[in-house]
Parts: C-alpha cells; structure tokens; sequence
C-alpha cells in the first residue's frame, strides 16, 4: 500500500533525469515534441533523397527508346509529406 506523503512516481522519474538539455520549466511534452519534429524532418530528408533517385532512374529509363521504362515505380502520381499532429494543452503551449 502506498503512503499518502509519497510522491508519485512520474515525478520521481522527473527527478532523475538531471542531465536533460531542456530547462526544467519546459513540459515534457514540449521536449517531446521538438525529438519527433526533428524526425519529422530526417524523414522528409530520406524521402527527398528516395524521390531524386527514383527520378534519376525514370530518366535513364526513358532515355532508354522507352523500353521498360519505371514511370511511377515506388511512388504515387502526387507524393504527399509526412504529416504528424501534435495536441498541446493551451495554458501551457510550448514555443
């Protein structure tokens, strides 16, 4: 059974976690937030880069008399980004 005058634990973990780059007055969510914008944008990256090369391969191919061509091989007719949605509490929003 648990003491009433005991913390719990979330906040003990919390505590724990001194070598944190982010201020302590910054929410958790807010820190966790900005990591997966961040891969966000990493992912976009590799998607670009995967895009170029399958343009470079469409060219080639079709420089090829149209023989066997990849037109649209991997990728739909309008590529759409990668889209993340993200809840904050309004009274304490980061940024």
């Amino acid at each position: 059974k648990l003491d009433s005058k005991r913390e719990p634990i979330y906040a003990q973990v919390n505590k724990k976690k001194t070598g944190q780059v982010a201020s302590p007055e910054e929410p958790i969510y807010a820190q966790v937030a900005k990591k997966v914008s961040a891969k966000i944008d990493q992912l976009n990256e590799a998607t670009s880069a995967i895009n170029r090369k399958i343009d470079r391969i469409n060219k080639i191919a079709s420089a090829g008399k149209g023989v066997g061509g990849f037109s649209g091989a991997g990728r739909s007719a309008s590529p759409e980004p990668i889209y993340a949605t993200i809840d904050f509490d309004e009274a304490n929003q980061a940024g």
